[in-house]
């Protein structure tokens, strides 16, 4: 088996991140440091130790939703000593972490797993999983920004895919506008970045849905497993 999907299926860290800290030098086998990820294993008798913890095989799957408040940074530990949504899960074993990030104020739907294989297939771009957020903006954008949105606008990371942009409502002062955003890239503060792109300013965001996989009526700062078949339809994604 490749190293780091080992390490990934023991529920340290997903696979991404595996790879990072193998070739930051952190993971031996059998007392030799490999720089290299795809570097092949035996399971039965390999010795495998990730960031100074010996790796042994994962005997249960976790997979859970959580309705995450804004305020709380999507890290296991934050230097900087602010609230992580680890504090949400605590009840819960040490191994799970987050399934991609939501940004400090963003709330809304995160996934937590301690399974490497379905996080990387979830977080992989070659994928394509679509995420479905409601938006509220400063003002109201005409029929033009919302096209540039809609054919992709260019933001500090680069140009972004098409997404599907629905206008929902404005509130009766003309002060606000809510709209549903269906994008699948995960660039970093992306629908914060493409509206500011076309002139108008986030004021609240929330993740309602993953794929076919809804938020519903989580209560905010709660969590709940997912079934077998929500499971299942994540991973045919």
């Amino acid at each position: 088996m490749r190293l780091e999907k080992y390490i990934a299926t023991s529920g340290i860290a997903s696979r991404r991140a595996v790879k990072k800290s193998i070739r930051a030098g952190l993971v031996t086998v059998n007392g030799e440091t490999i720089l290299v990820p795809g570097y092949p294993i035996d399971v039965e008798t390999d010795t495998v130790v990730f960031d100074g913890q010996p790796v042994e095989p994962l005997t249960e799957h976790l997979y859970l939703m959580l309705n995450k408040p804004p305020g709380y940074v999507t890290t296991r530990h934050d230097e900087r000593g602010r609230p992580t949504v680890m504090t949400l899960v605590a009840d819960l074993p040490d191994s799970i972490y987050p399934v991609g990030r939501l940004d400090l104020e963003t709330e809304g739907m995160l996934l937590f797993t301690n399974d490497g294989d379905f996080a990387y297939r979830l977080l992989h771009p070659s994928h394509e999983i679509e995420k479905t957020y409601l938006t509220w903006v400063k003002g109201v954008p005409n029929d033009t920004a919302v096209q540039r949105l809609r054919q992709g606008v260019t933001i500090p990371s680069g140009k972004t895919a098409p997404a599907r942009v629905k206008r929902l409502k404005t509130s009766r002062d003309g002060a606000s506008t809510q709209f549903e955003m269906v994008i699948h890239e995960g660039k970093k503060r992306q629908v914060r970045l493409m509206f500011k792109a076309v002139g108008h300013r986030v004021i609240r965001l929330k993740r309602t849905q993953i794929g076919n996989l809804r938020l519903g009526d989580l209560p905010q700062g709660q969590h709940r497993f997912l079934t077998e078949s929500e499971i299942t339809a994540l991973m045919a994604l």
